[in-house]
């Protein structure tokens, strides 16, 4: 089976999954990652997501306060993003909901549903946008009388911004979204009709600059009740850090954080430090040498050189933390 037609099997198992089932066994059904997927929504609450903080504003904060700005993001998050019967559901009264982790090269399946005027968009690596949208949502959603449609890359400048062709399902009904980024590169299938094909995404936050190598992946907010659901990734492996997945330091008087740093650029992995209260953001490294370990064993060593503990998620992310994770 080519890969192409692996897409096609994929595509419509999701579209009719559920499909005349009453909410409560629906919700059972949907949300299974295909095989070689990760679910990142599991159907029951926001693990694997996180308040926005944009892109941008990573660079100008420090850890503390990338921490103290996490804590009110999350709680706006969850006055705003809720889960019922399976689905993702956003009031349209917070912010957009971004992915714990950071994605490099990706395929991506997501299911979305807007109301009449809905607008919202898929960030990729924390650039806007994969455009959701319907005639009325706005002025520029028509170009001489006619509807653009959905799933064009809608900040572009220099590139191509609209879809190929129009796709979308009629408001109030469910929409699939395949999603393939590899470089700077975009390919979009909207309910399998391709509507981006090997177009470049521009750097919305740095015109002109190359985008980002990793960056999260962003559900946007518009304004407007948004539903969500089957929010599938699949990792394209790197080839230049698949040899760097050994680790080898030499710290002397580091601080943790640039520790971690160095770490998740050598193994090719992401790291996060679970400091709420911002104490391990204060911790230094006073001597540690690592010599050829894997990722995971050179973040638990540098984690207990700096007095803490470390753990891998589902996702595959690294975890520095006070507490013991069993």
């Amino acid at each position: 089976m080519t890969m192409h037609t692996r897409w096609l099997a994929v595509g419509v198992g999701l579209a009719f999954l559920g499909a005349g089932l009453q909410p409560a066994e629906a919700a059972k059904k949907i949300n299974k990652a295909p095989k070689g997927y990760t679910a990142l929504f599991n159907g029951k609450d926001l693990t694997n997501w996180k308040g926005l903080i944009e892109f941008p504003q990573r660079k100008k904060l420090t850890p503390s306060q990338m921490a103290e700005a996490q804590v009110k993001a999350d709680a706006l998050m969850r006055e705003h993003w809720s889960v019922k019967d399976g689905i993702l559901i956003y009031d349209g009264k917070g912010q957009s909901l971004q992915t714990i982790k950071d994605y490099g090269d990706f395929e991506f399946f997501v299911d979305w549903k807007i109301l009449p005027k809905g607008d919202s968009g898929i960030y990729l690596r924390g650039q806007p946008q994969v455009q959701i949208w319907e005639t009325n949502s706005s002025a520029v959603a028509n170009v001489d009388g006619k509807y653009v449609g959905s799933g064009g890359l809608f900040n572009n400048q220099k590139n191509p911004s609209k879809p190929l062709l129009v796709a979308d399902k009629p408001v109030g009904e469910w929409n699939t979204f395949y999603i393939k980024m590899v470089g700077d590169r975009v390919w979009v299938k909207l309910n399998d009709k391709l509507v981006v094909d090997n177009t470049p995404l521009e750097n919305y936050w740095e015109r002109g600059k190359p985008l980002p190598v990793t960056g999260p992946i962003e559900l946007q907010h518009h304004g407007n009740r948004l539903e969500f659901r089957n929010i599938f990734i699949r990792e394209i492996p790197d080839p230049t850090l698949v040899a760097a997945n050994t680790v080898k330091l030499e710290l002397i008087e580091v601080p943790l954080v640039h520790a971690l740093r160095r770490a998740s650029r050598q193994g090719g992995v992401s790291i996060v430090l679970d400091d709420p209260n911002g104490q391990l953001a204060a911790q230094r490294i006073a001597y540690l040498k690592i010599q050829g370990e894997s990722a995971g064993d050179a973040v638990a060593s540098i984690a207990r050189a700096a007095g803490a503990y470390s753990y891998q998620d589902s996702l595959g992310v690294y975890h520095v933390t006070q507490r013991r994770v069993d």
